[in-house]
């Protein structure tokens, strides 16, 4: 109440309290009472009168104010007593309220607009607020807010399919609401192309979305090999072919041509040009490439051993094999009877071959006959001894080698170094110490050595049939035996061995 109000109310009550003691008491006092009859001792009226008895309000007397506090509600005013009065104005769910007259009898609660803002516990969820922001509010599906329960919003935004993720299989739960959700539905195994996942098991090559693997055991793109242990890990060449080896250690590990072997090596299955059976083991022997190889005696490219052989006419020497096959030998004793054309009656081991069986003899077999006088040759001379009776085209071998029996070995060191006959045809026969063992003494056992146990005894032709006498007037040999390297001590009987119809002597 305004200080003034409340002066003029105290004044009031003074005046009346004066009237009371001076005036008489009316029980009708508001009807008929004189005017002169005191106020407090009126009754409550209707009718103004310019007095408000104590026991009067402004309900019952019209000339009363009303007068906040005493606990009567009276025109004007909105509450009393005053602790009766509000205090404030909460809002009623989204409308507010504003204090009118605050603190007096009048105080009332106006409207004062609506609830704008979003805020917990007013009970009151203005437009535009929504659960998360105001816990007044209830979910609501496309509101543009995700709130509680819902897993999209607003709904064109939620998910109306689920594609897997990688090998992660995806099924749709609660579609056209906004609590729709992908949710997990085991794993893809199937390999299938474009699907983004590779599951166990599969590959570059049944599925797309693989990559290649090295050591799954499956040759994919990029690859040689797989799994690692069935890679090449060196290049061994392959002939002539050397291989290099490329992305060792990887399944990308290949072998590659690098280049053609050129050396002459054993062993690689590769002979390169140049080389031969003699400088690698993988080269076969060729005839005609100039060298001599295993099973070859010569090559007619060589430049020695051209398989060419030089003539020995009237010896039993010949020559066998083939210059296309490499195969000639040159000076091959002659061991057998019957061979016409060979220019040789051979001495065959079993008795000699005779003009019965072979047709370069001109005896019926072999025979021998010693010189009738010991041959003498000392370190410083030689003896030349004339041989008669002679046959022209007979077969003749002289020898110092002997009969072992119980005849005594012959001293020195002979060599029979030339024999020629009386037309001065030259017999190429000399050899010293008859080592070749096809010879005609070696055939019948006769023994070579000398008295000192060494063979050193010779041999004038060394072949198995000795030498041919030239055809024409040929009737002796001048044959001529000297020490060896002036080896003293020299003496020894002379054999001569001879198929012919005579036997050669002295003259």
């Amino acid at each position: 109440m305004p200080a003034r109000s409340l002066s003029l109310l105290v004044l009031a009550l003074a005046a009346l309290a004066a009237c009371k003691e001076d005036a008489p008491s009316f029980a009708d006092a508001a009807v008929d009472a004189p005017v002169t009859v005191a106020c407090a001792e009126r009754g409550c009226s209707s009718e103004a009168d310019s007095c408000c008895p104590d026991a009067c309000t402004a309900n019952d007397d019209i000339d009363c104010a009303a007068v906040c506090g005493n606990g009567t509600l009276e025109p004007g005013e909105r509450c009393d007593p005053l602790d009766t009065c509000p205090t404030d104005c909460p809002q009623d769910g989204c409308q507010l309220y504003a204090l009118d007259q605050p603190g007096t009898c009048f105080a009332m609660c106006q409207p004062a607009g609506t609830q704008t803002a979003c805020q917990n516990g007013d009970g009151c969820c203005p437009e535009g607020c929504n659960a998360n922001n105001d816990d007044d509010c209830q979910p609501a599906c496309d509101n543009g807010a995700i709130e509680s329960g819902e897993t999209c919003d607003p709904l064109a935004s939620c998910p109306a399919s689920c594609p897997q993720l990688g090998c992660q299989l995806r099924t749709l739960e609660n579609g056209g609401t906004c609590a729709a959700q992908c949710a997990n539905a085991g794993m893809q195994t199937a390999c299938a192309g474009g699907d983004g996942c590779c599951p166990t098991g599969c590959n570059a090559n049944n599925d797309s979305d693989c990559e290649p693997g090295c050591g799954n055991g499956v040759i994919e793109a990029g690859e040689t090999c797989d799994p690692l242990n069935t890679c090449p890990t060196s290049c061994p060449q392959q002939g002539c072919q050397l291989r290099a080896l490329q992305g060792g250690g990887t399944c990308a590990a290949q072998c590659v041509n690098a280049g053609m072997q050129s050396a002459c090596v054993n062993n690689d299955g590769c002979c390169p040009a140049g080389c031969n059976a003699n400088n690698d083991n993988d080269c076969q022997p060729v005839c005609g490439n100039g060298v001599i190889e295993a099973g070859e005696t010569c090559d007619p490219t060589h430049p020695t051993q051209n398989c060419a052989c030089a003539a020995e006419s009237y010896t039993c020497y010949t020559s066998t094999g083939s210059p296309s096959q490499c195969n000639v030998r040159c000076h091959v004793p002659v061991t057998r009877c019957g061979i016409d054309g060979d220019g040789c009656c051979a001495f065959d081991g079993g008795g000699g071959c005779g003009r019965s069986t072979d047709a370069e003899c001109v005896g019926d077999r072999w025979r021998v006959t010693q010189w009738p006088y010991i041959v003498d040759y000392t370190s410083t001379s030689c003896s030349t001894i004339r041989m008669y009776n002679v046959e022209p085209e007979a077969s003749y071998l002289l020898t110092t080698c002997y009969d072992g029996g119980a005849q005594a070995a012959p001293g020195g060191d002979p060599v029979i170094t030339s024999v020629v006959d009386n037309l001065g045809n030259t017999y190429a026969v000399a050899n010293d110490d008859c080592t070749d063992t096809t010879a005609l003494p070696h055939a019948i056992g006769w023994r070579c050595e000398n008295d000192q146990g060494v063979r050193r005894m010779s041999c004038a032709s060394m072949s198995p049939g000795g030498f041919r006498a030239r055809p024409g007037n040929v009737f002796y040999f001048e044959v001529r035996v000297c020490p060896y390297n002036a080896s003293p001590g020299g003496r020894a009987p002379l054999h001569i061995w001879y198929n012919a119809t005579r036997a050669p002597n002295p003259g």
